[in-house]
């Protein structure tokens, strides 16, 4: 018997189309209308033919110089920048011949982009496997291709020119629904009600920072706010928490003591009395049964918070509030040993931004005070405090600034703070009272909210 050849397998080609190609190539030849249409929105690449390529690009070189668009002129053209065949006139006249109607473009447009995405997602993984073949860091792989992925699914959402009316329409929609339901349009709740009542919730894609001096409790306030939420105002929202200063046990250890009204020193020394044990174990059921998650690596970056969040929002498919402890503590992504820490910052406040509109939520990143409001007389903390504060403070959709009411009263276990809200982008300005309870680690809303800036370095807290 002779023997059975193998079948021979099929070359693969790049996803293309040809006929489409030469679809659109002969619309914007024939109609002046969907060359202005279409020109400006599409690239080069889109087009898989050489040719077809080099014909694209000459007629976006004669829109850009306000020349008309046709077989002469195109073909003109590609001979001046000696980039021709013999034949490509002959090329082009058949392809605005080939066209009498320019109706069907929006078509054979998709066709196209769908083309490039499929070719790009093929790029995209071949670098990937060469990376992981070469690489014997699989971290930087996995952002590699996470990052790739991330931009190929933004490309597709490039916004156009819209007419003023579809924005006004949409705001007319929500003070209508406002107006039906006051809760209708509100963030996330904090817990804080004349906070909440200012700001109406931490909005998504905002970026809020929480700037104070060493000690004066902006991890212990950002933690409450978490605690509150994951208990009380919406227990089933997810949390992601990247603390670079403290480990994960000392942060859940805050925690259950806000929870629980559990006294710090009680847990630290291990006195528990019984009620405060069933109120430990109450308090470690509820937050078990919270979506609150701790990152505690000390020496994380903003390319790996994006990525980390990526891949929890892909588990949970939402993430509700990312909180950051905090931004001078973080190193940028790039190589910058001879560039200033102010620049680094620049770059991390920047990516903070971008990781509160990439996930869709509030992100909560608290930041340093520069030592100059301890030489002023005015003790009112102010937008230039903030610590290499120029980037923070554009990016920052709200800052708000934590400051003792009186420090001879620092060593007290409680004491009054005040929290001035400095920047906000889309409501008032105001500055809140609230008592720091010590050995719960916790901070309640005042219920005295009286401002006195003026207060006696004498005067003493009232128990």
């Amino acid at each position: 018997m002779p023997e059975e050849k193998a079948p021979i397998k099929s070359v693969k080609v790049y996803p293309n189309n040809y006929e489409a190609e030469q679809s659109v190539l002969g619309c914007i030849l024939i109609d002046g209308t969907v060359a202005c249409e279409l020109i400006p929105t599409l690239e080069p690449d889109v087009f898989f033919s050489d040719r077809h390529r080099k014909i694209f690009d000459a007629c976006k070189k004669l829109f850009d110089a306000n020349k008309p668009i046709d077989a002469i002129t195109v073909n003109d053209r590609i001979e001046e920048d000696k980039n021709t065949d013999l034949s490509m006139l002959d090329y082009l006249v058949e392809l605005a011949d080939r066209f009498p109607s320019a109706a069907n473009y929006r078509e054979y447009v998709e066709i196209l982009r769908r083309d490039r995405m499929h070719r790009n997602i093929i790029s995209l993984c071949n670098r990937t496997i060469e990376m992981a073949y070469a690489n014997k860091d699989e971290k930087q792989t996995l952002e590699f291709i996470e990052k790739g992925i991330y931009e190929l699914s933004s490309s597709t959402r490039k916004s156009e020119l819209v007419h003023i009316s579809e924005a006004s329409g949409q705001v007319v929609a929500r003070v209508d629904a406002l107006c039906r339901d006051k809760n209708s349009c509100r963030g996330l709740m904090t817990g804080f009600k004349k906070f909440d009542f200012i700001t109406n919730g931490l909005q998504k894609g905002n970026l809020i920072i929480l700037a104070a001096r060493p000690s004066v409790g902006k991890t212990s306030f950002a933690l409450n706010i978490v605690s509150n939420i994951a208990t009380n105002t919406n227990p089933g929202a997810v949390i992601a928490l990247f603390s670079l200063e403290m480990p994960a046990t000392q942060l859940a250890q805050r925690i259950l003591c806000d929870i629980g009204s559990i006294p710090m020193n009680s847990l630290t020394r291990g006195t528990t009395q019984d009620r405060e044990q069933e109120s430990l174990i109450t308090a470690h059921s509820k937050i078990s049964e919270s979506k609150v998650y701790i990152d505690d690596t000390s020496t994380i970056k903003p390319g790996e918070i994006l990525s980390k969040c990526r891949r929890l929002y892909a588990a949970e498919k939402r993430i509700d509030l990312i909180v950051i402890d905090y931004l001078q503590l973080m190193s940028g992504d790039k190589d910058r040993r001879n560039d200033s820490k102010q620049n680094e910052i620049s770059e991390i406040s920047r990516m903070m931004k971008i990781l509160a509109k990439e996930m869709n939520c509030p992100v909560l990143a608290l930041s340093q005070m520069s030592r100059g409001i301890e030489s002023r007389d005015d003790k009112t903390p102010k937008l230039s405090d903030l610590r290499e504060s120029g980037a923070i403070e554009q990016d920052a959709d709200i800052v708000m600034f934590l400051s003792r009411e009186n420090e001879n009263e620092k060593s007290n276990g409680n004491y009054t703070v005040f929290l001035d809200i400095a920047k906000h982008r889309n409501g008032e300005l105001a500055t809140i009272r609230f008592d720091w309870e010590g050995q719960f680690v916790r901070f309640t809303q005042s219920e005295d909210q009286y401002i006195n800036r003026e207060l006696p370095q004498t005067k003493k807290f009232k128990q």
